[in-house]
């Protein structure tokens, strides 16, 4: 998943991505460099109820009042935004329920970042999927976890599939209409009980509907600390075990041979990182302004509404993760990403 090979980058930028590999190789604790990915939370709801959301179960990580991220919050991260590369519009809740997505996302282009964004597109119209390719957003991973209908609102609640293929179907229209391959479209496919006996038939699918790149989740398992979603998670996970090794590694050759891209990070758990990469490319905001690394640790990285970017950025908590995995001393949090494989390597081909 990545484009920005196809451009050349701003001097600027170029010579931030250099500092970045840099302090990653050096594994320095205090950077001299701007974050290469930046994570902007839209919002903090939903239109819909999935058992395995955070946001739908009422996760108190996600439980703050401010629902909608602020101008306030992607103002002060201006001058990030003018040497990142990648900026990934995604958090814990619908992007499209907020009423100036499009705005902010036109906001970013204008600083030259890829532009990514999850949505379960029950939301996307004929003239919305116009409007995204007309900015030329980069990658849309759109959420599909069944392929039979009964089985998707089980999962999906609220949705239903149809809606979801209209919206794809206009998104290629529009991109037919402006000769454009962009959006990339991904699907994104959270592997659970309920949804096995379906994982074979997820190509066809992807095929049938347009799909560049097939994604295979696991359940996380980051949020097991909340007794509600534990529950869940004790139902519905797979373990990695070689049968379904052997049908990844399958759906893996069917989709090379129909040109798709395929992942998953059951594949990618049977590899173990030299050394993680997030802390030194990564900044994300949550819509109450909360700094957060990656999607493999709840950690509270920092206040953005009490501190500016740079106290954050180089802070103590950030400098602290740096030192450790410098070391490969993974602080506890980490655990559940490295048997995942869910974040070392992720946004790792920005450094090249």
């Amino acid at each position: 998943m990545i484009f920005l090979k196809k451009k050349r980058l701003k001097e600027k930028k170029q010579e931030n991505l250099a500092r970045a590999r840099k302090g990653w190789e050096k594994g320095e604790e205090k950077v001299q460099h701007f974050p290469l990915v930046i994570y902007l939370e839209p919002t903090s709801i939903c239109n819909l109820s999935c058992p395995m959301c955070p946001v739908a179960i009422g996760l108190g990580e996600y439980n703050y009042p401010e629902k909608l991220l602020s101008w306030e919050l992607v103002e002060k991260m201006e001058e990030a935004l003018e040497y990142g590369l990648r900026c990934f519009l995604s958090g814990g809740g619908e992007p499209f329920l907020h009423p100036d997505f499009l705005e902010i996302i036109r906001f970013i282009k204008k600083k030259e970042l890829e532009i990514i964004f999850n949505t379960n597109a029950t939301l996307i119209t004929q003239r919305l999927a116009e409007k995204l390719v007309a900015l030329q957003v980069d990658c849309i991973s759109i959420s599909i976890d069944a392929v039979d209908p009964a089985i998707y609102r089980k999962i999906r609640k609220g949705a239903e599939m149809d809606q979801v293929f209209d919206s794809i179907n206009w998104l290629h229209q529009a991109k037919r209409k402006n000769n454009s391959n962009k959006p990339y479209l991904n699907m994104q496919f959270t592997l659970m009980k309920d949804n096995f006996n379906q994982l074979s038939q997820t190509i066809s699918l992807a095929k049938k509907i347009g799909i560049n790149h097939l994604v295979i989740e696991p359940l996380s398992s980051v949020f097991c600390f909340d007794h509600k979603y534990n529950e869940f998670f004790k139902q519905q996970y797979l373990k990695v075990e070689e049968k379904l090794i052997d049908e990844l590694k399958d759906l893996k050759n069917q989709a090379e041979q129909l040109k798709m891209i395929f992942s998953s990070h059951y594949l990618d758990s049977r590899q173990k990182p030299e050394k993680c990469v997030q802390p030194w490319i990564n900044f994300g905001i949550r819509t109450n302004g909360q700094v957060f690394l990656c999607c493999g640790t709840v950690e509270k990285m920092g206040e953005l509404k009490a501190h500016s970017f740079s106290e954050v950025w180089n802070g103590l908590v950030y400098q602290a993760f740096r030192k450790a995995i410098a070391k490969a001393e993974y602080p506890e949090q980490c655990e559940h990403c490295l048997q995942e494989a869910r974040s070392p390597w992720f946004n790792s081909e920005l450094l090249g």
